[in-house]
């Protein structure tokens, strides 16, 4: 089963482009507030890859994680996650893209707009009956909540990391 969410938010800054930027490269700095992702880790490598996992909690099957991979480009106005295809064990994977692209927005102000395209990938047993095909829904109903939850979070951990109290559109 494959689950696709798409987010879309901007942040105003009282930095400089230049600032802005930099800030929109650093991974480990731009999602040190995300609580919401497991085992988060920005290697420095060439080039940057962010990895982490995104907690599923489903009340038949317990707490579990979906595991996600991304390059990190700069990009001339900002950066790009790139999501790579994992082959995991367990109940699936997640693969994370998007990009971040900074604006000026006045004097010493800019502004970033972030795009990601979050899509889940989860291993179930193909539904023959009708029961387990009303679990499959259950299964889906509960992953596209988690993802929304997750797009939600998402926003505001990048606020708090940018020291912004709102998210403007």
């Amino acid at each position: 089963m494959e689950i696709r969410h798409e987010v879309s938010f901007a942040l105003a800054l009282a930095m400089s482009v230049a600032e802005a930027t930099d800030f929109a490269r650093d991974a480990a700095r731009t999602l040190r507030q995300a609580n919401l992702l497991a085992d988060l880790q920005v290697v420095a490598a060439d080039p940057h890859v962010v990895s982490a996992a995104i907690p599923v909690s489903a009340a038949m099957f317990g707490q579990r994680e979906l595991p996600f991979r991304s390059v990190l480009v700069p990009t001339p106005t900002g950066a790009r996650l790139e999501g790579t295809p994992l082959s995991v064990d367990g109940p699936g994977w997640a693969l994370v893209s998007g990009e971040a692209r900074v604006s000026p927005a006045g004097p010493g102000r800019s502004r970033i707009d972030y795009g990601f395209d979050i899509t889940v990938h989860l291993r179930l047993p193909r539904a023959q009956r009708w029961g387990e095909r009303a679990l499959t829904r259950v299964i889906e109903y509960t992953a596209r909540t988690v993802l929304t939850q997750v797009a939600g979070e998402l926003q505001r951990a990048v606020a708090r990391a940018a020291g912004v109290a709102t998210v403007v559109a």
